[in-house]
């Protein structure tokens, strides 16, 4: 295991290769997405079942739950209201981005936290996982090391509530997808616990295969933010496992330092994932006035301009959080 600093070299290089394919599916219209779709969200949360130190916060839970709330929370808030009053301005000269709804209802919006009411619906998932990360620490704080079948069938169930409520009401701050998110937080303390380098290829490359050729076929898209889970749920449920597996024990063997850019994606992934929205925005505004006509939804099927929004909503997030990390205001950002 590549360990350095307190890091994992391929659990960081399989989070790169997820906020990579999630800034491809803001940038690149199309159904390439549908493979990675069920891998994308689940493997930040299996990586925080895998990493996370239970055995260092479970008599510490305040102590977790408020930095916690500052690496996170303080980033969403902030960037969404320095962002309102942009969106605003920007609504009575461009194409509206992302939501359309009014601006008072966008506001709120913030304080909900779901993805169709923000003016940066991308960011949903960090309440959320912010929820995620402080549940499993208050349900499971005393199993810091394999979890037993009953810690196994707690985290199912409240997979199954979150589904069930998720399927009537989006709860604030996605509470309810938090809920539906145990199982897969259950599994990477699972992998943590039983060694998971020693797991054979059958079980972390041929099954996952099997499944993921099932679940496209079957299920085409999965779309947490959305709470849309396909026509078969448990099946998307578990290939969207055996995905988020095959692309670690893939790591395991490809990368196997922290200087390898996959994991360095990894480790700047809040970094990615917090700004990549403004690099969008910025080089979609300036080919809308200047080379393409048409609006947000013609560009994003234009993969002459997604590529370029790929690229750069990848490199300058990296770059910012390299050079600027210790800036004020940019520091309480947590990049």
């Amino acid at each position: 295991m590549a360990v350095e600093k307190g890091r994992i070299a391929w659990l960081d290089a399989a989070k790169g290769i997820a906020i990579a394919i999630v800034v491809a599916s803001h940038s690149i219209g199309g159904e390439w997405f549908y493979p990675f779709s069920c891998f994308v969200m689940p493997m930040f949360f299996v990586s925080a079942g895998y990493s996370l130190n239970l055995q260092k916060w479970k008599d510490r839970k305040l102590e977790f739950f408020i930095s916690r709330a500052k690496k996170i929370l303080i980033p969403f808030f902030l960037i969404e209201l320095c962002f309102f009053p942009i969106w605003v301005v920007r609504s009575f000269f461009m194409p509206p981005v992302g939501t359309k709804l009014p601006p008072l209802e966008a506001f709120f919006g913030i304080f909900d936290g779901n993805c169709a009411n923000l003016p940066i619906i991308a960011l949903w998932f960090l309440p959320c996982f912010f929820l995620a990360e402080n549940i499993f620490l208050l349900i499971f704080r005393d199993r810091p090391t394999e979890p037993n079948l009953r810690d196994i069938l707690t985290a199912l169930i409240l997979s199954v509530i979150g589904y069930v409520i998720g399927s009537f009401k989006h709860i604030f701050w996605g509470l309810d997808i938090a809920l539906f998110v145990q199982g897969y937080m259950i599994v990477g303390r699972f992998l943590r616990a039983v060694d998971f380098q020693k797991l054979s290829g059958i079980f972390c490359i041929l099954l996952p295969i099997i499944l993921i050729t099932l679940q496209v076929y079957v299920n085409q898209s999965f779309d947490m933010a959305s709470r849309s889970y396909g026509e078969n749920p448990v099946l998307a449920y578990i290939s969207g496992i055996f995905e988020c597996i095959l692309v670690m024990r893939l790591m395991q063997i490809f990368v196997q330092k922290n200087e390898e850019f996959l994991a360095e994606m990894g480790r700047r992934s809040m970094a990615i994932y917090l700004l990549h929205p403004f690099v969008q925005i910025i080089i979609s505004d300036i080919l809308l006035l200047t080379v393409v006509n048409g609006d947000y939804g013609t560009l994003f099927y234009i993969w002459q301009a997604g590529v370029p929004i790929l690229i750069f909503g990848i490199i300058i997030p990296i770059y910012i959080s390299r050079n600027y990390s210790k800036k004020p205001f940019i520091r309480y950002l947590g990049l």
